[in-house]
């Protein structure tokens, strides 16, 4: 069923103008897609599927867990959002909004040992499923190779999302779910284990999200 999805997964990328028919004769012109990006493709309907990713960060000996949900959010200035939240476990909520790349700190404050900005890339649904998208469209700087990661044999889609980072996103060879995001900077490196899942109010609660969460549907 992911597979037939292939095409609305690419399409997240930009897509969304090109009328029917425009679709069928670029489709017809254009070269079928590698494996890889059919990979990062089936990948990226499985993000789009979830709005809440319950995250398992590693940075140095450091490990902390949090969770990100994408929706619509109200800023502290009333204007509602398209984007996502990270709420760390026991620590900060950021907020960062779908076209920008800057990362907002909405309570707490964050730790030097947690990079922000690779802690959102690698652990948002609504971050990663787009970069996956763009890269399955484009074909250029994404590779799929044999890998082992949480305690599996994976594949590892390997891209770069912007200029000096590299991201790495383990996923099932069999269903192409995506299981652990491992992102570079320079010296920095995080990697996060990535658990797909429903955003109930309990989990919410627990991560500091549901007043967040909750403020876009009262508007």
């Amino acid at each position: 069923m992911r597979r037939t999805l292939l095409s609305v997964a690419i399409g997240l990328a930009g897509a969304a103008g090109v009328t029917a028919t425009g679709w069928a004769l670029q489709a017809a012109a254009l070269p079928p897609p590698t494996p890889a990006a059919r990979m990062a493709a089936d990948a990226s309907v499985w993000l789009h599927e979830h709005r809440l990713v319950i995250d398992v960060f590693h940075t140095g000996h450091r490990r902390q867990t949090a969770a990100c949900l994408r929706g619509w959010f109200a800023t502290p200035h009333g204007v509602v959002v398209r984007g996502s939240l990270l709420g760390v476990g026991g620590g900060p909520v950021l907020r960062v909004a779908a076209d920008s790349r800057r990362v907002a700190v909405v309570r707490g404050r964050v730790r030097r040992r947690l990079p922000a900005r690779l802690a959102v890339t690698a652990g948002c649904s609504g971050e990663l499923a787009p970069l996956l998208a763009r890269a399955a469209q484009s074909g250029g700087h994404l590779r799929a190779v044999r890998a082992f990661a949480a305690g599996r044999a994976t594949v590892a889609l390997q891209l770069v999302p912007s200029e000096g980072e590299r991201l790495t996103l383990d996923v099932s060879p069999r269903t192409f779910q995506p299981l652990v995001a491992t992102i570079t900077r320079g010296e920095r490196k995080l990697v996060a284990r990535l658990y797909l899942a429903r955003a109930t109010g309990r989990v919410l609660r627990r991560f500091g999200l549901l007043r967040l969460a909750e403020a876009r549907s009262r508007r």
